[in-house]
């Protein structure tokens, strides 16, 4: 009778514990280091350079997406290409090979040809291209406390690293690069890591809000 005192308090209190919701901070700084004086970007048009080998998670396809609908949301004075939309364009415009030959390219050298970013900017319409890396992605779930063996606070933390240029196509030139770091740390009643959607869209959001 008493252990099932003590147990139906535990419970009582762990479901306490749940209903005052999740205790969470969040923060990302993002490091512009350079800029271009006469960049801006009122009234372009936008692609984005999809990402190579040194990212070998599939979260690089997701946090490209979302950067690309963030600046769609957030900037509606310029029109933005989503990474699905030119890829199909440089498909169809038979530039596969050489798009490929052009992200390899990059990964050694650090250069887009100047050559081929107009041949770029050419078949999908656009006056700039930009890159986005995943520099690192990190999660984290450890049980704080518990009662009677049983888990009831979990933090969760999650850390996200990332680099971003800017290209103009038509002057093979970088006219905006940064980067930033963020985390995000909770405690909650269920184990339950930080979603890479939370900390890509909050990462994404203040990425933008430094461009010009």
């Amino acid at each position: 009778m008493r252990k099932f005192l003590i147990l139906t308090v535990g419970l009582i209190f762990m479901s306490l514990l749940g209903c005052t919701g999740a205790f969470k901070q969040a923060y990302f700084l993002v490091d512009e280091s350079l800029r271009d004086p006469d960049f801006h970007l009122k009234g372009v048009r936008m692609a984005f350079v999809t990402l190579g080998s040194e990212d070998k998670s599939e979260d690089r396809w997701i946090l490209l997406d979302v950067f690309a609908k963030t600046i769609q949301e957030k900037r509606k004075g310029m029109e933005v290409l989503l990474p699905g939309q030119s890829l199909s364009l440089i498909n169809q415009a038979g530039m596969t090979k050489e798009y490929n030959e052009t992200i390899k390219d990059y990964q050694t050298s650090g250069i887009f040809e100047k050559k081929i970013l107009e041949k770029l900017g050419g078949v999908l319409k656009t006056q700039y291209l930009a890159r986005l890396s995943l520099v690192s992605f990190e999660q984290y779930s450890s049980a704080r406390f518990s009662f009677l063996g049983l888990r009831t606070v979990d933090s969760q933390l999650a850390k996200m690293r990332l680099f971003a240029q800017i290209w103009k196509t038509n002057e093979g030139k970088i006219v905006w690069e940064g980067s930033g770091e963020g985390i995000i740390t909770r405690e909650r009643f269920r184990a339950r890591p930080v979603d890479f959607h939370e900390l890509a869209r909050l990462a994404c959001e203040k990425l933008v809000e430094k461009l010009p």
